[in-house]
């Protein structure tokens, strides 16, 4: 009469409770995870969009060198630009390609992450020659702004990057 041991009800008991923590606690390591995947992500195009921006703003200033400032963008095609200083023009080409969406600048190419997996596509490329109206109302060349927009949307992101630059 002195019977130790554990009933069925009982076992069924414990192991439906630590099923049901093991699936709370996957439950939260994939919410965790995600978080994870999503930060590293935006922080890699966050990256991209900044590295690209200084580049093309270090020769649109030029601050060491004022003869090599970029004076003018020229709209060559739609997805192709030159960036003219005194001394010497560079290409810029945005592509939109089934395997890699990127940019080429002064012919090395940048190409935007998670573009290999086809998450990466250009949303919009906005070219603006934008003269500025003086007191009379005429178009001078030497006071002409020229802007480039370049607006890419990553699929898992939901969300629109843009690459602007301006030079006057």
């Amino acid at each position: 009469m002195n019977k130790k041991g554990f009933t069925t009800l009982e076992l069924l008991l414990t192991m439906v409770l630590v099923v049901g923590i093991m699936v709370t606690i996957t439950n939260v390591t994939y919410v965790y995870r995600d978080r994870s995947e999503y930060e590293e992500l935006l922080t890699e195009i966050t990256n991209y969009k900044n590295t690209l921006t200084k580049i093309i703003y270090d020769d649109i200033l030029s601050k060491n060198n004022r003869s090599n400032r970029v004076t003018k963008i020229v709209r060559n095609s739609t997805n192709s630009y030159t960036l003219e200083t005194p001394t010497r023009n560079i290409p810029l080409y945005i592509y939109n390609l089934d395997d890699k969406v990127g940019i080429s600048y002064d012919s090395v190419d940048y190409i935007v992450p998670g573009s290999e997996d086809e998450f990466v596509t250009i949303e919009d490329i906005t070219y603006h020659p934008d003269p500025i109206l003086e007191k009379e109302t005429y178009e001078d060349p030497e006071n002409t702004i020229y802007s480039l927009e370049i607006v890419f949307k990553h699929r898992n992101l939901n969300e629109l990057f843009k690459i602007k630059f301006a030079v006057s």
